[in-house]
């Protein structure tokens, strides 16, 4: 009579490859967690006033020229959504853009990808943002400046495909600064300055000359924080005309397969660097 092989009561079940990569991503995330608030109270802090502080400064600014709307909606909701916006996209690409060299001692394990190590941080930016905008938009409402979404669909696309955008820009500044082009990484920090003039986050580009605007609208970032605008205010912000989210969806396309080829050509030198 053959005998029965029984499984031992302590062993577990096989992980899959989804099952390794959620475990994966669960243990960066935490990691880059503990990193990036640093176990300090005044880091956590910094996180939501530096949004507050340009904000303030451009309402200062505004009080002095004692404007109280902007584009036909309140000025201190008219800076918050344009430098939380901004903001999101450009911590999305330049702390994702050193993601890899960040955890580069982790690639020894064959579990962990560099691809894991920039989509766990991330999902850390997202998670902080959020919180982030949790403490301000109730703030700013308690304070008097109160708002209900017009389209919350709307919103909620506009802020998916900046995040998106936002991931294959760090994604794809990950791998293509990584190792001797890293020298490249401060020019790509200097470069967020234009952006953020040109993005619409302080100056309405309704009040722009057209020829000008024209040539901003060429850029993803505009149309994003316009369109979320649009999605907050409804028709009483008044939008410049040629505002969309084709441009951004084909921008954000374009960089996530130019990051997924260059992973794809640097992955081994990624994995041994």
């Amino acid at each position: 009579m053959l005998s029965q092989t029984r499984p031992h009561p302590t062993s577990r079940p096989r992980r899959g490859a989804w099952g390794v990569m959620r475990d994966v991503l669960f243990a960066l995330f935490l990691r880059e967690l503990k990193t990036r608030l640093d176990g300090r109270w005044t880091t956590a802090l910094w996180v939501i006033g530096e949004p507050l502080a340009g904000a303030l400064l451009m309402l200062a600014l505004y009080t002095l020229m004692r404007t109280r709307e902007i584009a036909g909606v309140d000025t201190v909701l008219f800076l918050l959504s344009g430098q939380l916006s901004f903001m999101l996209l450009r911590s999305l690409v330049l702390r994702l853009m050193e993601s890899i060299d960040a955890n580069l001692g982790l690639f020894a394990y064959r579990q962990v990808r560099p691809v894991d190590a920039v989509l766990a941080r991330a999902g850390v930016e997202l998670a902080i943002f959020g919180g982030m905008a949790l403490l301000i938009l109730p703030g700013a409402a308690w304070a008097g400046h109160g708002l209900l979404p017009h389209d919350p669909l709307g919103l909620l696309l506009a802020l998916l495909l900046l995040a998106l955008l936002g991931l294959a820009g760090g994604l794809l500044a990950a791998v293509g600064t990584h190792g001797a082009l890293a020298l490249l990484r401060p020019v790509l920090k200097m470069a967020f300055m234009p952006l953020y003039l040109g993005s619409g986050a302080i100056v309405p580009l309704a009040h722009l000359p057209q020829g000008l605007r024209e040539w901003l609208l060429l850029s993803p970032l505009p149309h994003l924080i316009e369109s979320i605008r649009i999605a907050l205010f409804g028709p009483a912000y008044a939008a410049p005309q040629g505002i969309g989210l084709t441009l951004p969806l084909v921008w954000a396309g374009l960089a996530t397969l130019l990051a997924l080829l260059l992973l794809q050509l640097r992955g081994d030198r990624l994995q041994v660097a």
